[in-house]
């Protein structure tokens, strides 16, 4: 693949190594926040005390954000999308999102080759112009808007592209994947869909249940996305979707980002090789052909750099926000897939994908077919 293309990713947030660097490596981070803890700090925030000092470094320090560019040249991805969102329970996922969103919109306007994304033109000029490219998104339309449609507008006015309408359990749009409800897209769900579908929006069903999968890609004026899931038929688990969900937004021209966190895609208690994710984006492909098939690694938790004393905090923060408690509990979080354990080994995936796909096909899944689905998107308008 040209350096002038597009290779895309479903990150969820920024790679650890930015922030073992702010803190001058692993041992110092822990011991930092063992410090707060120390202090009487709670582990939620340490963690937004560590991201809060991140965000200044990056500001401040131009040889800092110079390494930072570094990870991402050394991953060899030029075009993410993350999520604005806070990991402290005490505040609103609507007051969260802000706060994180200013913490981005500071990150843009520091480093003139980091930019935001809002368009698929812009998109494919961010790889030949040579910057990092983010897509914004949210990963609960429900929480983030609070019961009001023209809330979608605010969001897309800051600049927001992808929006998933649920994260696991059910909020008054829509039934998510981890919820003992079989309900699907409410009535205001609908009129949120429609909004999204006006403004130009990424319609996104990652973390929704079945019901509401369905009842979705029929309801929507534009084809949507499932940017970071398994295959059911790989292996079962309700973070996947199933051949019924796949077929019918394979019937819309829809896309598929495969998800890469080991628990999503193999039994917990295995260390599943990059062999499986790929073999999550073969069946995904056998339905919705290669061309609409891409990658979503949502690799932030199973970074192996991911902070040792907070990884207690993390997996009960996850059954918070919906996972199953059984399953997390057996999870062994920040071990990485195979030889893909910091975010700087994100070559290992495309090699992995060479193995299996044609040259052609590969460039497609590692960001073409991203962004073409996003001109099907908004081509209308």
């Amino acid at each position: 693949m040209s350096n002038n293309q597009p290779v895309f990713d479903y990150a969820a947030s920024a790679p650890w190594a930015q922030v073992i660097r702010a803190y001058g490596g692993s041992d110092e981070l822990n011991y930092a926040i063992e410090e707060m803890v120390a202090d009487g700090k709670r582990r939620d925030e340490c963690w937004e005390a560590i991201w809060d000092r991140e965000v200044r470094r990056f500001e401040r320090d131009s040889e800092f954000r110079d390494t930072v560019k570094d990870i991402y040249e050394t991953a060899g991805v030029n075009l993410l999308s993350v999520t604005p969102w806070v990991h402290d329970s005490s505040l609103s996922e609507r007051v969260g999102q802000r706060r994180d969103l200013s913490r981005w919109q500071a990150r843009f306007e520091a480093a003139d080759w980091l930019q935001k994304v809002t368009s698929p033109r812009e998109a494919r000029r961010v790889p030949e112009d040579g910057d990092i490219g983010i897509v914004l998104n949210t990963q609960n339309v429900g929480a983030a808007i609070d019961g009001s449609v023209n809330e979608v507008d605010v969001l897309y006015n800051e600049g927001v592209r992808i929006f998933q309408l649920t994260y696991n359990r059910q909020n008054l749009l829509a039934t998510g994947c981890n919820d003992p409800s079989d309900g699907g897209l409410s009535t205001f769900g609908r009129d949120v869909v429609d909004r999204i579908n006006q403004l130009g929006g990424i319609v996104d069903l990652s973390h929704c249940g079945k019901r509401t999968t369905l009842d979705t890609i029929e309801f929507s004026e534009d084809p949507v996305a499932v940017t970071h899931a398994g295959c059911q038929t790989v292996f079962d688990h309700y973070r996947g979707k199933s051949d019924e969900e796949i077929e019918a937004l394979a019937a819309v021209d829809g896309y598929m980002g495969i998800v890469g966190l080991p628990w999503f895609i193999a039994p917990a208690g295995e260390r599943p090789d990059l062999d499986v994710f790929v073999d999550h984006m073969v069946h995904a492909a056998s339905i919705l052909g290669v061309d609409n098939v891409g990658i979503g690694t949502d690799f932030f938790p199973a970074d192996s750099l991911f902070p040792d004393v907070l990884l207690e905090y993390y997996k009960q923060h996850i059954i918070e926000l919906g996972f199953d408690r059984e399953k997390v509990e057996r999870r062994t979080i920040a071990a990485g897939i195979d030889d893909f354990e910091t975010y700087e080994d994100w070559p290992v995936v495309r090699r992995a994908l060479e193995e299996r796909f044609t040259t052609s096909e590969v460039e497609g899944i590692l960001g073409e077919n991203f962004v073409d689905f996003w001109e099907r998107v908004t081509d209308h308008r």
